[in-house]
């Protein structure tokens, strides 16, 4: 199987080619935006390293958020672009899945926290054996340090993610910062899609809260025109 790994939902661009759980190329790229650019051209330089054309390609992984909505929506137009007329299936992995495949540790209880800003974080819970323990979520730090202590009945995993420090309390094991920052790796997303069945995972959009647009409290043309209505 010839599974494509990519991911522009944070902040970096990455993608790998793998062949039979073998890397054949992986690229990465620290960026806070301009992933449209980027990933097309990280792509055609992959393809051809790999010595892979577009349609050889069995499964493509796409992480699908919470994360920067633009990125989220470039990483998916790209893979359903991609697979469209082709054989491949589109798979999605959220942000929080995605990075428990890259930087955890078997065997430990851990939580992935991600900072959302505006005084909120993006969590979810994964077992020792890597199992969903709580759902992707979004909360305020000490809310959610208190259900990712719940969920552990009452004991504190580890966190890894660029949350981790936002939460307070004492008790959790906070994993050091990696060299590349907390960042999705491609090659990590790839080997996960490759042992699901696509469709439990849609390449669908994951949104944990309201966008910040809001509707106007009255009409905007609100006493400029006559109203009609007798």
């Amino acid at each position: 199987m010839i599974v494509l790994g990519l991911d522009t939902a944070l902040s970096s661009c990455s993608l790998a080619i793998l062949r039979g759980g073998e890397t054949l190329f992986e690229n990465f790229a620290a960026l806070e935006k301009g992933h449209a650019e980027a990933l097309p051209q990280m792509a055609a330089e992959a393809f051809k390293a790999a010595d892979v054309a577009p349609a050889e390609v069995d499964r493509i992984g796409v992480v699908i958020g919470p994360g920067q909505f633009a990125g989220v929506r470039v990483g998916l137009a790209f893979a359903r672009g991609l697979a469209l007329g082709q054989k491949a299936d589109v798979v999605g992995v959220n942000s929080l899945r995605a990075l428990y495949a890259s930087h955890a540790v078997d065997g430990i209880a851990t939580g992935i926290v991600i900072d959302a800003h505006r005084g909120e974080v993006f969590a979810a819970l994964y077992g020792a054996a890597g199992q969903e323990l709580i759902a992707p979520f979004a909360a305020a730090p000490d809310a959610a340090a208190g259900r990712l202590r719940a969920g552990c009945e009452g004991a504190a995993p580890r966190l890894i993610g660029s949350g981790a420090d936002l939460l307070p309390g004492s008790g959790f094991d906070r994993a050091a910062t990696p060299s590349r920052g907390w960042a999705i790796d491609a090659t990590a997303v790839a080997r996960f899609v490759a042992t699901v069945s696509p469709t439990d995972f849609p390449p669908t959009p994951l949104y944990l809260r309201a966008p910040d647009a809001r509707p106007s409290a009255k009409p905007l043309f609100a006493g400029l025109v006559d109203d009609p209505t007798p």
